[in-house]
């Protein structure tokens, strides 16, 4: 025997003992074999796997991750199976991996499944399942590249620990952690929950988060709605980025790994009991909607509500409607609004998007060819952003005539505009009506001044 193949059988024999010491009882590890202890363990383990599959239970959800290629990660996926002592295993997922029309729509697959006596006990789904088995296929299953890689998942797992009532498993080859968590609804319930809580937690628009430990340590996370979230440590140009993968439950997300915060470890975020944020697994972590990021940012248009205007923001607002109306009696001044104007800027042979906060005039005007034209009269205002939660509002600098405000040139209504935005000058704590899906945000000054109620556009799915 070679020095290579016996360094190996040695191996092999020292972590079968390992595995049955750190699994059995100690006089276990001199009565029995370590290929009966793992054969013993494999038929417990079925056993477990069978008896939460039938007798009115509802199978195991497979918190499913792949350790994705040098070009491309994935997100991680939930898939529900049902296993029968027979060696039959039935999956069920929507994920989005799956060929033809099955892609994205609720699919069940049934194939086999092994216990397998290995270094330890491994769950191997043997055959072909459409669920499964385009994770593990070295063809592409969204570009259909025969690159060998695939996705680099795994259909043969290898236990790793019981916790609590899941089970822990390892992909034997790539080594992505896949957790069986008890299913305690049917599959296309939990998914249909799933599916759910991941719309109200995220989306399009909710994109951006503080995760706090509620000290000086902040991290923000982005990209929540790919499934593949980064942690930075900023949200402007962050010096670090950290992308994960996750997987969605019916009360928040799953990390692949776990991740830390001032010493704090965390790997999974629930609702929190009052909704207004959610918190980690270590029960000090919460992870918060940047909202007061995206007001800063001007990713949208927010509108101030005309019920908490002052007297004089009252008045002026009425001047400012009078002026619109001197270009054309019928333009209409909806609303004022914090917003931005975007600017293409050329530097080089490069060329990006600049955007500038202000405070914009929202004009409609006469229906015209079955639209109705939309005009946004700016001024420049300095928007920062001091502390999480925290809004300063102040004169800016500039003095941008953008091309809207050009058409209302004859008017007062720039001077108008300048003398409303002055009146919002300050610095305010910022709260919304709800964490998580908002229809409004009260801006408390922090100092004198009146309360800024504004209106959030609805959250787009």
């Amino acid at each position: 025997m070679t020095k290579k193949n016996i360094f190996r059988s040695l191996f092999v024999a020292l972590a079968a003992v390992s595995f049955g010491a750190c699994t059995f009882q100690q006089d276990d590890l001199f009565d029995e074999s370590a290929s009966l202890r793992i054969e013993n363990f494999n038929e417990q383990l079925k056993d477990k796997l069978v008896k939460q599959s039938t007798n009115g239970n509802n199978g195991w959800v497979m918190q499913y991750f792949t350790v994705g290629t040098d070009e491309e990660d994935f997100e991680g996926v939930n898939i529900v199976a049902s296993f029968e002592a027979s060696g039959k295993v039935t999956l069920a997922s929507n994920h989005r991996f799956m060929r033809g029309s099955n892609a994205g729509n609720y699919t069940e697959s049934t194939s086999t499944y092994d216990m397998l006596k290995e270094e330890g006990p491994v769950l191997s789904f043997n055959t072909w399942n459409d669920v499964l088995t385009v994770m593990v296929d070295p063809v592409n299953p969204l570009t259909g590249a025969r690159d060998g890689e695939g996705m680099n998942g795994d259909q043969n797992l290898a236990f790793k620990a019981y916790d609590g009532n899941s089970i822990v498993f390892r992909g034997e080859r790539h080594g992505a952690e896949v957790r069986f968590v008890p299913c305690e609804t049917s599959a296309a319930a939990y998914l249909t929950m799933v599916a759910l809580r991941k719309s109200l937690i995220t989306s399009s628009t909710l994109n951006s988060y503080y995760v706090t430990n509620g000290d000086a340590d902040t991290l923000y996370l982005t990209g929540l709605n790919t499934g593949l979230p980064s942690y930075q440590d900023r949200l402007v140009e962050p010096l670090e980025v950290k992308p994960r993968s996750c997987v969605f439950t019916p009360n928040g997300f799953r990390m692949n790994r776990v991740d830390s915060l001032g010493g704090k470890g965390f790997q999974e975020f629930t609702m929190s009991d009052d909704k207004t944020y959610m918190v980690a697994n270590n029960g000090v972590t919460k992870l918060i909607p940047c909202w007061d990021w995206y007001i800063w940012d001007c990713s949208s248009t927010w509108k101030l509500d005309e019920s908490s205007f002052t007297t004089e923001q009252a008045a002026l607002f009425d001047q400012m409607k009078t002026e619109v109306k001197k270009v054309n009696a019928n333009f209409e001044l909806d609303s004022i609004a914090i917003g931005r104007t975007t600017e293409t800027v050329t530097e080089g042979a490069y060329t990006y998007q600049m955007r500038y906060p202000g405070l914009v005039c929202c004009v409609h005007g006469p229906k015209k060819m079955g639209r109705v034209p939309q005009y946004r009269p700016y001024i420049d205002m300095n928007i920062d952003k001091p502390e999480y939660g925290v809004l300063k509002f102040s004169q800016s600098a500039m003095d941008r005539t953008t091309d809207n405000m050009q058409i209302f040139a004859e008017t007062n209504l720039q001077n108008l505009c300048k003398q409303f935005a002055a009146t919002i000058y300050g610095t305010y704590r910022m709260e919304p009506n709800k964490t998580f899906r908002p229809t409004q945000a009260t801006l408390t000054p922090t100092g004198s001044g009146n309360p800024i109620l504004l209106m959030l556009k609805p959250i787009k799915d």
